[in-house]
Formats: structure tokens, C-alpha cells, sequence
């Protein structure tokens, strides 16, 4: 699969995917044509954020967390009628997923979304106390 930034354009107030090529340096909305930002070079990505220039990301998984929480709300919805056997249930539905998915890299400022990368950096999950430095960004 092709590398991917996706984010949340303002101008057309839509969530855009840009598939990121070796020949594109600049960044805009496919449906608008807002400039983001632009790709000086691909492989030090990670250097600084294409779009809002900010040096710091984090891990998380791809998948919608709405999803995630009305599994686990089911389970504990049919508690009663399962004598509370629906939790250990759900819960494993719950890890067997968390296995499955991927893990995208996001930038902190922008809330931009980086997939299918590959690069030689660890990244850390969310971490609160750098979140609430970039807050007032978005």
C-alpha cells in the first residue's frame, strides 16, 4: 500500500487521504484545492510535520473509536441476560480486533494522520501532558 497523510480539511470542512508518491512535494486538498503544505524530503518526514511544521507524533491504532466503545457497551448491555458471561466475550472480540488493526502515526498540532509508512523511529502513544501544549492549535 501507498503512504497516506489524511486530514481534516477547514476550508471544505471534509476528511481528505492524499496518497503521498516520490514525485508529489506539494500537499492539497483533493477536493478543494487548498494548499497543506509541502514535502521537502520523503524519507526524514518525520523530521517535521508536512503541514503545520510540528516536531512531535504519536502512535495510535486505525480504528474508529465509536466502533470500539458500542462493542464493549453491548457486552455490558447483555450482562443481565448472559448471567455476565457477554464481557469475557466482547472483551476478547475487543483484543482479537486491537491485534488486527494497524497502527498509524499522528502529529500532535494538526491532528494529521500518517499510514503505511515505514520508518526506523519509535514513537510513543498519546501522551496527555504533550496533548495539552498543542490544544490550543486546533
Amino acid at each position: 500500500m501507498n503512504p497516506e497523510i489524511a486530514r481534516y480539511c477547514q476550508e471544505c470542512n471534509e476528511y481528505h487521504s492524499l496518497d503521498i508518491t516520490p514525485s508529489l512535494t506539494e500537499l492539497t486538498c483533493p477536493h478543494c484545492q487548498t494548499k497543506w503544505g509541502t514535502i521537502t524530503n520523503p524519507d526524514d518526514i518525520f523530521d517535521y510535520c508536512p503541514i503545520c511544521q510540528c516536531r512531535q507524533f504519536y502512535l495510535s491504532k486505525d480504528f474508529n473509536q465509536f466502533l470500539g466503545c458500542l462493542v464493549m457497551l453491548i457486552g455490558i448491555v447483555l450482562v443481565p441476560f448472559s448471567y455476565g458471561l457477554s464481557l469475557p466475550v466482547f472483551a476478547l472480540i475487543d483484543w482479537l480486533l486491537h491485534r488486527r488493526v494497524p497502527y498509524i502515526i499522528n502529529c500532535y498540532r494538526c491532528g494529521c494522520e500518517f499510514r503505511h509508512f515505514q520508518t526506523s523511529r519509535k514513537f510513543k502513544p498519546f501522551l496527555h501532558h504533550i496533548g495539552l501544549k498543542y490544544d490550543k492549535y486546533r
